[in-house]
């Protein structure tokens, strides 16, 4: 799983909260065996999207407030809806989609 959408789906899970220090990128490189670049590159994808403040020199800090997350979940309820009417649109019936969904949510948790 990306980098950026482990660090998203831990932030959602209460497990980093607001306040609390991200390892360095050095670090954090080190400890998943992933490339420097592609860390730093996580790390400026959520400080663009307002979930963390890097500073020169320091950390980075989760920072993701709880009217930005309340912002993100309407944001993914109207992806929700343009999914179902996508689906009622092809005729995937309610069944077939609860199915799509099922499969997808034990697949992603089960990655995490």
């Amino acid at each position: 799983m990306k980098l950026t959408q482990q660090l998203l789906f831990e932030i959602a899970k209460g497990n980093l909260q607001n306040g609390d220090q991200l390892p360095s990128i050095r670090n954090l490189a080190a400890e998943t065996n992933l490339n420097l670049h592609t860390v730093h590159k996580s790390y400026k994808e959520l400080q663009k999207k307002g979930i963390i403040d890097i500073k020169p020199n320091s950390k980075a800090i989760v920072i993701k407030s709880a009217e930005a997350k309340s912002l993100d979940l309407q944001q993914i309820s109207i992806k929700v809806e343009q999914i179902m009417c996508e689906a009622y649109v092809l005729s995937i019936n309610e069944h077939q989609l609860q199915q799509m969904l099922h499969e997808n949510l034990h697949k992603y948790y089960s990655e995490c």
